[in-house]
């Protein structure tokens, strides 16, 4: 991580305004894919059906945007099957239980209480050595898992039930072993590209889980048009992404990231017509400033994973 002004090390240089514009422009395209899944999970269509064109058309759409910039679209030798499988099984995991979570709470609570995997993820790299515990870090986890149950335990099943919580943990545990395996195992791997074949990989992974549970449709013309739209949205999300990430840094990126979640509550109370409560929002705010907390105090390398994959 660059020093600080603190450690001795040179003030970083303010961010331009365009360039945080487009990260927040990038956190809001995240925003839309939970708008988009709470839509098609508040209709029942199958996860299955759901995440594997999702993922399919934003995997296709981020290929073209690899040979379109002139960036590796396959991953060096030696790291092509991690990739694969980290987007065919573990990603997969994470991302179908983020949506079996939208089929049982609202996207503000779903999105709010995932905003803890920061926290998490900097409390693992701690124990394994790689960053030090310290206040903030403590105070990030405390946000993290106080504003985590003030969501769960102060909304009631109004806005989300047991078994909601149960699968947004299981997919923020899922997602903080995509991101720490995948520091390990793509450390030559273009971001982006890792980001395509993460996609493929999870279209792969829940469409073959599909095949064996008798579970794929074809979904209809509405559900159709919002999955190609969510994937549509992954995509530039992705791609907007990388662009400010080297503009601005992987700190002040992944802090702007924490956005994401406040569009996606904002999005489905304007588009859903989800209410919120007075204790969703405060216990949401304190998920976000753990969130914030957290990504100044891990490694760049995990942040760029972590901000480059949404739910």
């Amino acid at each position: 991580m660059p020093s600080s002004a603190g450690e001795g090390g040179p003030r970083p240089r303010a961010a331009p305004a365009r360039d945080l514009g487009l990260a927040a422009l990038a956190a809001v395209a995240f925003g839309c894919t939970v708008l988009f899944q709470r839509a098609v999970a508040r209709d029942g269509l199958a996860a299955s059906v759901a995440l594997g064109v999702r993922f399919a058309f934003a995997g296709a759409l981020l290929l073209a945007v690899l040979a379109l910039t002139g960036r590796p679209v396959l991953p060096p030798r030696g790291e092509r099957v991690a990739a694969l499988v980290l987007g065919c099984v573990v990603y997969a995991l994470e991302s179908t239980f983020f949506y079996l979570a939208l089929e049982r709470g609202t996207a503000a609570a779903v999105a709010l209480i995932f905003y803890a995997y920061p926290a998490v993820v900097a409390a693992v790299e701690a124990a394994l050595g790689r960053t030090s515990v310290g206040p903030r870090l403590v105070a990030a986890l405390a946000l993290a898992i106080g504003g985590s149950a003030c969501v769960a335990l102060g909304g009631g099943d109004v806005a989300i039930t047991g078994a909601g919580v149960a699968c947004v943990v299981g997919s923020i545990v899922a997602f903080s072993v995509y991101v720490l395996a995948g520091d390990r195992l793509l450390v030559r791997t273009d971001p982006l590209t890792a980001a395509a074949w993460t996609a493929i990989g999870a279209a792969s992974g829940v469409t073959i889980g599909g095949a064996v549970r008798a579970e794929l449709e074809a979904p209809s013309g509405g559900a159709l048009a919002a999955l190609l739209a969510n994937g549509a949205a992954t995509a530039a999300a992705f791609t907007l992404f990388f662009v400010v990430l080297g503009r601005i840094g992987p700190t002040r990126t992944a802090i702007v990231m924490a956005l994401e979640a406040v569009a996606a509550v904002v999005l489905a109370a304007l588009f859903l017509g989800e209410d919120l409560q007075g204790v969703v929002v405060l216990g949401g705010a304190a998920v976000l400033a753990g969130a914030v907390l957290a990504s100044s105090r891990t490694p760049p390398r995990v942040e760029l994973i972590e901000g480059a994959s949404p739910p």
